[in-house]
């Protein structure tokens, strides 16, 4: 079926007038919407990927400011018996 809807639109691209036009249009307006679900699809892997990176960065400055706290309660104590 899918092979006689081609043919038939392939005929009508090549007779030209009105169903040509129409057949080209209608091609047109295929490709535009797969090419828009194809877009879509990339942003929101892109999406995931800023998330991911976000939150990474966000535990990374977690754990930096628990080290530095660590830290400081080290020198506090060293300070201490000095």
């Amino acid at each position: 079926m899918d092979t006689d809807l081609l043919s038939k639109g392939f005929d009508y691209i090549v007779s030209g007038g009105v169903k040509g036009v129409l057949a080209l249009l209608s091609l047109f307006i295929a490709v535009l919407l797969w090419d828009r679900k194809s877009l879509q699809e990339n942003l929101e892997k892109k999406e995931e990927k800023i998330e991911e990176i976000l939150d990474n960065y966000y535990k990374g400055n977690l754990t930096l400011s628990e080290a530095l706290a660590g830290l400081k309660v080290l020198l506090a104590e060293i300070k201490s018996k000095l």
